[in-house]
């Protein structure tokens, strides 16, 4: 809370010069009417009354000024002294024999005496509120007229759940409103039946609002998509072969030994691999490929084989036969 500036100091000071002047005046004003009406009962005592009345009002306006000023506050001792200062008006007024211009003036002082007392408690108890954190900052009147129902909800959560800034107020209740339209969208007009009971309730009351929007974040958010149910194999894949056709048998090899090609040097190069021996190389690769499959999956089918080895149905069929046949 900021402290006081030179010029408030200096015009508090002013304010209680001229309260301390209004205080003697008034008591001076007060002392001999009150003394003419008490003398019946007290004779050469009755000085007595309006000095004690006066002193008594003074203390108490003094303690309670102090107790607010403290943040204890005793309501008791404010009434106490409101009680004593109309005792003095209803005094000084029947002083007055009903003269309504006497009325006035033996009024006009202690009535200017209560209302500086109050001006000064409620300054003090402002302050003394605002620096422990108990003064509830007010909602303007413009909100109220536009939209009184949720203005009075809104009043409502600040005087229960003790926030006494206005616009820290705002903030939650724009937050508590975006997360009532998340779930409307996801569950509908039924969304406090069909949302979790913990998240309808922080919503409904403006309470725990940061774990009830972290809750409708999770609920809106999407699962993830499920893993696969089968790791990929970590093996390299192998090259793809060209599938042989077994409908045709491939060439017998010629009798004779083929002279080897003579090279433009006049050396000789190796002669180039057949077409059997290509094809034994294939077939070897294909069955080594095979067999891997079936250890891994030893309920495969012919064609399911066929397919994974680029072959057709048919000779898939012939492969699995071929390599699940018993050995004689």
């Amino acid at each position: 809370m900021r402290p006081l500036t030179w010029s408030q100091r200096i015009l508090a000071a002013v304010g209680g010069v001229f309260f301390a002047g209004l205080a003697g005046l008034g008591g001076y004003g007060s002392f001999a009417s009150v003394r003419d009406v008490a003398e019946p009962w007290f004779g050469g005592q009755a000085w007595i009354v309006p000095a004690g009345v006066d002193l008594g009002i003074l203390a108490l306006v003094s303690v309670a000024l102090l107790l607010e000023w403290l943040a204890m506050p005793m309501p008791a001792l404010r009434w106490m002294a409101m009680a004593f200062t109309g005792a003095t008006v209803w005094l000084n007024v029947s002083a007055a024999d009903g003269d309504p211009a006497g009325v006035v003036m033996h009024a006009a002082m202690p009535v200017l005496f209560v209302t500086f007392v109050e001006a000064v408690r409620h300054a003090i108890r402002r302050r003394a509120g605002i620096a422990a954190g108990i003064v509830r900052e007010g909602i303007p009147i413009a909100r109220w007229l536009l939209a009184p129902f949720s203005t009075f909800c809104l009043w409502r959560r600040m005087v229960l759940w003790q926030i006494t800034s206005y616009p820290r107020a705002l903030v939650a209740e724009q937050r508590r409103r975006h997360a009532l339209a998340l779930l409307r969208d996801r569950y509908g007009r039924t969304w406090k039946r069909q949302a979790p009971a913990d998240v309808v309730w922080m919503l409904s009351d403006g309470v725990m609002l940061d774990q009830a929007l972290a809750r409708v974040t999770e609920i809106m958010t999407p699962p993830p998509p499920p893993a696969p149910s089968h790791p990929p194999d970590p093996r390299p894949a192998q090259p793809t072969p060209h599938p042989v056709p077994e409908d045709k048998p491939p060439p017998a090899p010629q009798s004779g030994p083929r002279p080897p090609a003579q090279a433009p040097s006049g050396r000789q190069t190796a002669p180039p691999p057949t077409r059997a021996s290509a094809l034994t190389t294939t077939t070897a690769g294909t069955e080594a490929r095979a067999q891997i499959i079936l250890a891994a999956e030893p309920g495969i089918t012919g064609a399911e084989l066929g397919r994974r080895l680029q072959l057709s149905p048919r000779q898939g069929q012939r492969l699995l036969n071929r390599l699940t046949r018993p050995t004689p």
